[in-house]
């Protein structure tokens, strides 16, 4: 099949699933093209088959990774259209897939308007903010709705999403559920992992996110802070964002600005994740929870406020814990507690590795494979 894939070029989830996707999509000889602003965070293009198309229109698109830019001007969105529909009238693309509704469902609306018959089979993957955001925005949320009535399949990363996506934007059915994937050959274990769960040195937290203010990273810290007091450990901080100067704040103004360490945005984060004892999720929404699975592959456990998608992730008392999103005590608790029993944490460990592998990249590919080929014009 010849399949277009349009998303975001931060180092945020949406993007990483698509360009995995799409390399995906390519080993298994479909042609695939892949449309985004400028070359997407930590994405190779060297070897793995991809058509790469960077759509400019003369602006600074040079963005911090962490930032996920979505108030494109008219001029952005035309060159991107422009380009789009060029490659899906001369490639005579099959599918046009989209990560992210905006503005990749404006512009996969658009499309099919102009090409009618000749239009490739849209499809919509909804992600977050897609719908949390801009699903109640009283402006863009009618117009994203209208758009998306356009589509011949959306889709959505967790039953969770998919209930609010179809309520939110009043949709006649739920969005089809394909979950977010892990490569499990990237993403595993050390070698040792019995090893790893008993630390000989000070216990390691972790907490991946683009520090936007969704991630809750403020809470983040004072839950570190918490635990520090009770259990002499250490946090790694992976990433960066808008709210990073502010947590940097907390921690110097605290007696433990030494047990932190800043690692900022890794294009690489196995080598990181796969050395820590826990990971630490604050969000006060995720739609799935990316780091929380990629996080249970590398035989990390996980505690994570239960909101959204994250306890179809997360197996609560078996992959993982889960606290109620205001109860920063309980997840203290939790974490303390974890840090200190191996038993416990042996079990976990465990549990979190065979959990994952229910979230193969090649199994999840494949249901998108079989939607492609399903769906009839």
């Amino acid at each position: 099949m010849k399949i277009g894939i349009m998303c975001h070029s931060s180092c945020g989830g949406s993007t990483r699933v698509a360009t995995e996707l799409a390399k995906e999509l390519s080993r298994r000889r479909h042609r695939v093209h892949l449309f985004t602003q400028q070359v997407p965070f930590g994405y190779c293009n060297s070897t793995n088959g991809v058509v790469l198309h960077t759509i400019t229109s003369g602006h600074n698109n040079n963005h911090h990774p962490a930032y996920l830019y979505t108030s494109w001007t008219n001029e952005e969105i035309d060159a991107f259209k422009t380009r789009v529909l060029e490659v899906a009238i001369t490639d005579k693309l099959d599918v046009l897939h989209f990560h992210y509704a905006v503005p990749f469902g404006f512009v996969a609306a658009e499309i099919k308007q102009r090409l009618r018959q000749a239009a490739p089979l849209l499809v919509g993957t909804l992600h977050g903010t897609d719908v949390s955001v801009y699903g109640n925005d009283p402006v863009k949320g009618p117009k994203l709705a209208q758009a998306l009535s356009h589509m011949d399949l959306l889709t959505t990363v967790s039953v969770n999403h998919a209930r609010l996506s179809a309520d939110v934007f009043g949709l006649p059915k739920q969005p089809e559920v394909v979950s977010n994937f892990v490569d499990l050959l990237k993403f595993r274990p050390r070698t040792n992992k019995k090893l790893h769960s008993t630390p000989r040195s000070r216990p390691k937290i972790a907490h991946i996110s683009n520090f936007r203010p969704v991630k809750d990273p403020r809470s983040m810290a004072h839950i570190f802070l918490d635990i520090r007091k009770q259990i002499d450990s250490e946090l790694w901080l992976i990433g960066d964002g808008p709210e990073m100067e502010t947590v940097k704040t907390i921690f110097k103004d605290s007696e433990f600005e030494n047990d932190v360490t800043y690692w900022g945005i890794q294009k690489q984060v196995v080598p990181i994740l796969a050395q820590a004892n826990l990971l630490l999720v604050t969000s006060l929404y995720e739609s799935f929870g990316l780091a929380a699975l990629e996080a249970m592959a590398c035989g990390v456990p996980v505690i994570a406020p239960k909101v959204g998608g994250i306890p179809e992730v997360v197996v609560d008392c078996k992959t993982g814990f889960l606290y109620p999103a205001d109860e920063h005590s309980h997840a203290v608790n939790i974490a303390v507690k974890l840090l200190s029993d191996p038993d416990i944490r042996n079990k976990t460990i465990d549990e979190a590795i065979l959990h994952s592998h229910n979230f193969d990249i090649n199994n999840v590919v494949s249901k998108y494979e079989d939607f492609y080929l399903n769906m009839e014009k």
